[in-house]
């Protein structure tokens, strides 16, 4: 099934599903450039006298950075539900909803609950826009595309926040909720071009309209019913076996290492230089601000690059190589200060910050997110999309939420040390338990987490069916 599809597929156009990733990114972008106003906002709110007349001590900054967290996950919850039942396309346009009324409640804030308010309520509108979005793209992209289109969808959010850095360096940090929700209102402005996902109206019955949107995807000229048939098999598959429950092993097992690999993600150290590199690199002789932006740029041209890996190399061999040489990056950080005085030593933090940026781009940031979209299943993609969101945004809640504190105990020089040994840890997970996802079609990566003997059942099933149609075929020729 592998080759047949994927030779198949080289005849399907490629450019509406590019215009369909672009307007799934849109939203995206708005998500990153939230969390850059965070991060440039803060030493700007805490700064006593400001002009904006909100000014946040050392615990409201902190739930000013972290809260955003467990808001977001409440949002990628309820995705879950809204991703199943009002379809993909329209949970994106609420999303993008949410976000916008977010943006033009932080710009009118004349207090601090007014913009924790107008924040949260953006943060809770990105946590919407992640699981339609990446279910969208991988139900619309053909085989080969498919890891690209994630990566890219990943890149965006890194994108989204480069673009309200550099914007916060030059405009009033009272403008950048306006920034923050642009990319969202043109999304709006071309939301009648995105298509619906063909498999989520293929499990809602509409099985013409799923295959007039997968035509019109692919070309007037390219054959759809192979796709269309393995769609409604996976589909009919889903319905047909016994009612869903989370309990099972096709669920459980694919979302367990979700789990732990979102846990590691979060761990990684890269949330804590981007929410806190306004703070670490503070009285160093460069600016924070060129650091904060150097470490973007180096994250955005590895998620640029990362698209073209993933189209040549398998997702665990990409993985363990950037998480072991940003895990370096973390470990030279961490251990720079107890270094003799050199000259060296003060360009090693910028190496190193490089470094860590570029790796966290090429392979820790993406691949969890392609993989995320790939290991489940039709029928349990939205609940496992969510849950790995959930615990990803638990792991950053607490970690940012602590940060203060545990500069005080241990100091960043510590802190990095910690994110170093988690990245080992994470190459140690996925070299030992992550199965391989690339260049599998739908059907396979259902059978994943199958027995043997469920996927020789379902083989059988599916070869008597295709028996049944043949002789049925056979004798409507003879009786004509």
């Amino acid at each position: 099934m592998e080759i047949t599809m994927l030779k198949h597929q080289e005849s399907a156009s490629r450019t509406k599903i590019w215009v369909t990733a672009v307007l799934c990114m849109l939203p995206n972008m708005s998500f990153g450039a939230m969390l850059a106003f965070i991060a440039v906002a803060l030493p700007y709110y805490t700064t006593v006298n400001n002009a904006s007349g909100i000014y946040m001590d050392d615990e409201m900054s902190s739930w000013f950075v972290s809260l955003n967290q467990p808001i977001r996950m409440s949002g990628t919850l309820a995705a879950t539900y809204l991703n199943d039942k009002l379809g993909r396309k329209k949970s994106i346009f609420l999303s993008s909803m949410v976000m916008i009324c977010g943006g033009v409640m932080a710009y009118f804030a004349n207090s601090y609950a007014m913009l924790m308010l107008g924040s949260q309520l953006a943060g809770f509108g990105s946590g919407l826009v992640v699981t339609p979005t990446y279910s969208l793209l991988n139900d619309v992209s053909i085989i080969k595309l498919r890891g690209t289109l994630g990566s890219l969808n990943t890149l965006t959010v890194n994108s989204g926040y480069l673009y309200g850095l550099v914007l916060g360096i030059f405009i009033s940090v009272a403008y950048l909720p306006l920034i923050m929700i642009a990319p969202a209102l043109l999304f709006l402005a071309f939301y009648w071009l995105l298509p619906e996902s063909p498999v989520w109206l293929a499990s809602k019955g509409n099985t013409e309209e799923a295959t007039n949107v997968l035509q019109n995807l692919r070309g007037s000229r390219y054959n759809v019913d192979p796709e269309v048939k393995e769609i409604l098999g996976v589909v009919t598959e889903n319905q047909d076996t016994q009612k869903k429950t989370v309990l099972c092993k096709e669920f459980l097992k694919p979302a367990l290492i979700i789990i732990i690999l979102f846990f590691f993600q979060a761990g990684a150290g890269a949330d804590t230089i981007s929410y806190f590199s306004m703070v670490i690199f503070k009285d160093k002789f460069i600016d924070e601000s060129l650091m904060a932006l150097l470490f973007q740029v180096m994250i955005t041209t590895g998620y640029m690059i990362s698209p073209y890996i993933m189209s040549r190399v398998n997702r665990r061999p990409q993985f363990i190589t950037a998480v072991l040489c940003h895990g370096v990056g973390m470990a030279v950080l961490g251990a720079s200060s107890f270094l003799p005085e050199h000259p060296i030593k003060n360009i090693l933090p910028i190496i190193c910050l490089g470094m860590t940026g570029i790796c966290y781009g090429l392979g820790v940031g993406p691949v969890p997110f392609v993989l995320m979209s790939e290991m489940f299943g039709v029928k349990y993609k939205s609940e496992g999309m969510a849950i790995g969101m959930a615990a990803r945004c638990l792991v950053a809640f607490s970690q940012l939420k602590v940060f203060v504190n545990l500069r005080t105990i241990i100091g960043v020089d510590g802190i990095f040390l910690i994110h170093s040994i988690l990245n080992v840890l994470a190459a140690i997970f996925v070299f030992l338990v992550l199965p391989e996802t690339r260049n599998k079609s739908m059907s396979e990566l259902e059978d994943i987490w199958k027995s043997g003997s469920e996927i020789i059942q379902t083989k059988k099933k599916a070869l008597s069916e295709h028996t049944q149609n043949n002789n049925d075929e056979s004798k409507s020729d003879l009786e004509a």
